[in-house]
Formats: structure tokens, C-alpha cells, sequence
């Protein structure tokens, strides 16, 4: 390009014609090589699962100390059972995967932090439900494990709610305990007051008074 020169459409149409190939080629480079890289990565598949948390049914103002819990800190307490070793590595043995790293001996601690961190997704959804979701490289496979993520989250969700439930039930058994207490405790008193005043009670004024016309 000369400097100072204005340039047509037409000039630049044939100045891009003259390097043609300095464009395609690079293009066509480019192209080839991330189909390349495209065909040789893996096909991987993703399978989720929703899960809905049922909500306490026992009025709050009851059990307001035994149910305070939110969604947020409760998943997070029940990811750190399923997401332990134990689990994943039960998981991992029962459904044959990650054969190859095994095959090649790789770490087990290894295996399980990808397949915690990479592989095993769990997102919070609005109101009380939440998403687990699997990667794998077999369609059936990440289904599979879904379920038995699910399957996992939905028992372990069950004993939290009934040590939830038996906290709700000796609460109210407390509670109810502590009041008939009260009760016995209110009615020996007035047993004890009626005892002591006989005779000078309001409810006795009638029969009072008809004694003294009597006499």
C-alpha cells in the first residue's frame, strides 16, 4: 500500500485477491487443526437429577431450635458424607470406573479428588431443591451413577430429617412433661390453699351466708 494513496473498494478487492492465499491458507490451517483436535477429544455426556427437599411440617414456633437449618448448610453437610472416600470409592468399584487410571495406578486419593471436583456437580436450585449432576464418557454410565448419587443424597437427606424429627419429638415430650409438672405443682397449691382458708372462700359465701340466717 502506498502512504497518502485513498483506496477504492476496488483496489482493496484486488490487493486481497493478490493474497489470497496469504488468508485461506492460515484459515484453512486453523480449521483442519481443530477439527483435528475436536474428533480426538473424547465424547463426554452428562446426566442429572433434581432433588426436592420437603420442608418441616411442625410449626416453627414450636421447634425453633431444632429446625433452623438452612437448605445451604444442610446440603453441605450431607455432601461431606456422600462426597467422603468411602462413598466415592464404593461408587467407583461398583460401577468399574475410571478403569484405565486404575489400570495405570493412579492414586485412588487422585481418582477420587477428579471425580469429587471434575466430575460430581451439585448446585442449589431456588427454593428447597438442589441439582447432582455426573460426566462420563458412556451415556448409561453417567446415568447410573446420577441415580446413585441421588439414591445417596435422597437416604442420607432421610436420616438427617429423623434425627431432625427425634430432636422435634423430645422437645414437645420435654415441653409437655414440664408443663403437666407445672399443673400438679399449681393444683397441690390450691389444694393446700383451700385446705388452710376453709371457710373463707369466695365460692363458699353462699353457703355462709345461708348458715348465718339459719342461725
Amino acid at each position: 500500500m502506498i502512504p497518502g494513496k485513498i483506496y477504492t473498494l476496488d483496489d482493496l478487492w484486488q490487493i486481497a485477491w493478490r493474497r489470497k492465499w496469504l488468508i485461506v491458507l492460515p484459515a484453512l490451517v486453523v480449521g483442519l487443526a481443530s477439527a483435528v483436535v475436536i474428533k480426538r477429544l473424547p465424547n463426554l455426556y452428562r446426566s442429572e437429577t433434581l432433588i426436592l427437599v420437603v420442608p418441616q411440617r411442625v410449626p416453627e414456633s414450636y421447634v425453633r431450635s431444632t429446625v433452623t437449618a438452612r437448605i445451604e448448610d444442610r446440603l453441605q453437610s450431607i455432601s461431606q458424607q456422600i462426597l467422603s472416600r468411602t462413598r466415592l470409592e464404593q461408587v467407583i468399584t461398583d460401577f468399574n470406573l475410571y478403569a484405565e487410571e486404575r489400570a495405570n495406578k493412579v492414586l485412588m486419593e487422585d481418582i477420587i479428588e477428579r471425580m469429587r471436583t471434575r466430575d460430581i456437580g451439585i448446585n442449589i436450585i431456588k427454593g428447597d431443591s438442589f441439582r447432582v449432576s455426573y460426566i462420563a464418557s458412556d451415556p448409561r454410565t453417567a446415568m447410573r451413577v446420577t441415580e446413585r448419587l441421588g439414591s445417596l443424597f435422597i437416604d442420607e437427606s432421610l436420616r438427617d430429617r429423623e434425627v431432625l424429627a427425634d430432636g422435634t419429638t423430645e422437645f414437645i415430650t420435654t415441653q409437655l412433661d414440664e408443663a403437666q409438672r407445672k399443673l400438679v405443682a399449681n393444683e397441690n397449691k390450691l389444694l393446700e390453699y383451700q385446705r388452710l382458708h376453709d371457710g373463707e372462700l369466695p365460692s363458699q359465701i353462699a353457703s355462709n351466708q345461708q348458715a348465718l340466717h339459719n342461725a
